[in-house]
């Protein structure tokens, strides 16, 4: 029998003509993958739908089948004909807060996600906390649904649960998820795809960038972590972007010893702020994050935002410092 959640999406799908499909506003394989998997599916259906994402488009994701359809312009929530709009893997829903109130009539809003600090700010909300990405939350619901999922629907999907537990390397990957990676490459997605270009496709740039932060690694006491720091500076010095950071903490949690079970990379942004992201193979990070500064996440993965700060360095390590208030 067909969980009362499931179904209440189902109906919602079901009455909608015009869906307007939504990414994260932090671009990483699971929002895109389980965007895009929705989109392949719901078009499948005869459903006229869009998709919009705040943020550009990150080189390593132009592969995944169907992105060329992503809208960026704001005009596209001016439509009075949208009758439906999902996000997924949104975990705290502020961005769309400035696009939602523009639109000329008020429309459910599903929400997908498996973030612990999810608010549940949807009419709808699919959340499962111990799911290891939001792409194996919505295929659970496509296969329960009995949708039809194409090659390009599977591939994307695959996506989501691939990038999100590093190829089954990360501690939140569960059982389901490699269920759901199983049925989806029988549905004829190519896991060798993903791993070729997202995971092994890295700049020489990026290398570089890897290495010197691998050098700068030192213990932090306020949070019991092994850490690092990159600055706007090394940025520059490489020619590197936001996405050449990406996995730096998962390989690090991996890849050090046992007996660390924290580790922090900090790094600076270009609005001023040092953003933080912890992983842990036992300690609840989410909760530290909480407390500390704010921040949120999974237990065992999550992230925090300094304001107006940069990364100073002493002798034995780099720390936090806030910017002078002029």
């Amino acid at each position: 029998m067909i969980p009362l959640l499931y179904q209440n999406i189902q109906d919602q799908i079901a009455q909608a003509g015009h869906v307007l499909l939504l990414t994260d506003e932090r671009i990483d394989g699971d929002t895109m993958g389980s965007t895009m998997g929705l989109y392949h599916v719901l078009k499948d259906l005869g459903k006229r739908v869009e998709v919009f994402s705040p943020k550009p488009l990150p080189e390593m994701f132009k592969f995944i089948p169907g992105v060329e359809v992503i809208r960026r312009d704001a005009e596209v929530f001016l439509q009075d004909s949208i009758d439906l709009v999902i996000i997924s893997d949104c975990s705290d829903g502020e961005y769309i807060k400035n696009f939602l109130p523009t639109m000329p009539r008020k429309v459910p809003l599903v929400v997908f996600d498996h973030h612990a600090s999810n608010p549940l700010y949807g009419n709808i909300n699919l959340v499962e906390t111990a799911a290891a990405s939001t792409a194996d939350v919505v295929w659970r619901f496509i296969k329960a649904a009995g949708y039809p999922v194409s090659r390009e629907a599977a591939q994307c999907l695959l996506t989501g649960v691939y990038t999100d537990t590093d190829v089954f390397t990360t501690a939140n990957t569960t059982i389901a998820a490699l269920e759901a990676s199983a049925e989806l490459v029988k549905l004829g997605a190519d896991p060798k795809t993903i791993v070729r270009c997202h995971m092994m496709n890295r700049s020489v740039n990026a290398l570089r960038l890897w290495g010197l932060v691998f050098g700068r690694l030192f213990y932090d006491p306020e949070f019991d972590a092994i850490a690092t720091a990159i600055t706007r500076k090394d940025m520059e010095t490489f020619k590197a972007t936001d996405d050449d950071l990406k996995s730096i903490s998962n390989f690090l949690n991996e890849m050090l010893e046992e007996r660390h079970e924290v580790v922090l990379v900090y790094y600076e942004k270009d609005d001023g702020s040092v953003k933080g992201s912890l992983r842990s193979r036992s300690r609840d990070v989410a909760k530290i994050a909480e407390e500390k500064y704010g921040g949120g996440g999974h237990k065992l993965a999550a992230g925090f935002k300094i304001p107006n700060a940069r990364l100073v360095e002493q002798p034995d390590r780099w720390v936090v410092e806030k910017n002078p208030i002029v």
